[in-house]
């Protein structure tokens, strides 16, 4: 876990607190500051646009893709945070509901999650962990433990390996895999990068699972399947926002580019319009200048 190497301020990992305690506040930002973090307080939904009622989830073990629920692992994927703090007596926040979102959604459910209350009140921590959160702690210990707990559960990037796996070749298996799927031949390709993927696990494999993911998104796309492309395209940020802007000879910037329009597309055609989507406009991986 190397924190110096992100390149500004901006891009240290942040952590997210959902909390209406404005004394906590200050601490929080003290001591994640301290240890290399960034921190953002969420006091209110509209703060992670996420105000007004959940959709029914047609599936309830995956992603929301309508409602607030969904605006909710949207903007988490769009902010990608290290670690979630929990406050569960934060009574103007639905985070019941918002912790079993997190976590029964592929593109969310990694996100560490630390949840602390007062340690009277057992019934509700007891709850916090049935809902999926990875540590329950009273107030108290939150506040004599918070730098180890910070450093010890929030989910950090290891960018040297990542940055040592970028500079490797490809695997014959990677090139066969982005050269099917250049070729619309996505089901083939799913399967070529899959077997890539599965060698190279850990960091190393970041490249490979996040083209995984943008294949098996355009494969829907292909079939007409909005939902399963919509999906796949929450799921692959985990994968592909890591990763620098080439990577084993691939133009990742490019690819991250294409990504987010084609994301915007398909929320914007939904799942009516979604076979109006011209095949053209579905990235392709290419290589990097120079």
């Amino acid at each position: 876990m190397s924190r110096e190497t992100a390149k500004g301020e901006d891009q240290a990992p942040l952590i997210l607190a959902l909390t209406e305690d404005l004394f906590l506040a200050p601490r929080l930002e003290d001591v994640a500051r301290r240890l290399g973090f960034r921190l953002q307080v969420v006091s209110r939904p509209a703060d992670l646009g996420a105000e007004g009622e959940p959709a029914p989830r047609a599936i309830p073990l995956t992603e929301p893709l309508e409602g607030a629920d969904a605006a909710l692992v949207r903007n988490l994927r769009r902010l990608h945070p290290a670690l979630l703090l929990v406050d569960t007596s934060a009574a103007g926040l639905p985070w019941e509901r918002w912790l079993q979102t997190l976590k029964t959604s592929a593109a969310t459910r990694r996100i560490p999650v630390v949840a602390f209350g007062p340690h009277v009140d057992k019934a509700t921590l007891a709850q916090a962990r049935d809902l999926g959160a990875d540590l329950v702690v009273s107030r108290g210990e939150l506040h004599r433990r918070l730098g180890d707990i910070l450093v010890e559960h929030a989910a950090v990037p290891d960018w040297e390996a990542i940055a040592a796996a970028c500079r490797q070749p490809l695997s014959d298996l990677a090139r066969q895999g982005m050269e099917l799927h250049n070729r619309g031949e996505y089901f083939e390709a799913h399967e070529a990068l899959e077997h890539a993927w599965m060698a190279e696990p850990g960091p190393a494999g970041y490249l490979y699972r996040a083209l995984l993911q943008v294949t098996v998104a355009c494969l829907h796309l292909q079939r007409g399947n909005y939902r399963g492309a919509a999906k796949m395209l929450l799921r692959v940020h985990q994968w592909l926002d890591p990763l620098p802007d080439t990577c084993r000879g691939l133009d990742v910037a490019r690819l991250k580019r294409e990504v987010e329009r084609l994301r915007g597309e398909v929320d914007r055609l939904g799942p009516e319009g979604i076979q109006d989507l011209d095949p053209a406009r579905l990235p392709r991986f290419q290589p990097a200048e120079g």
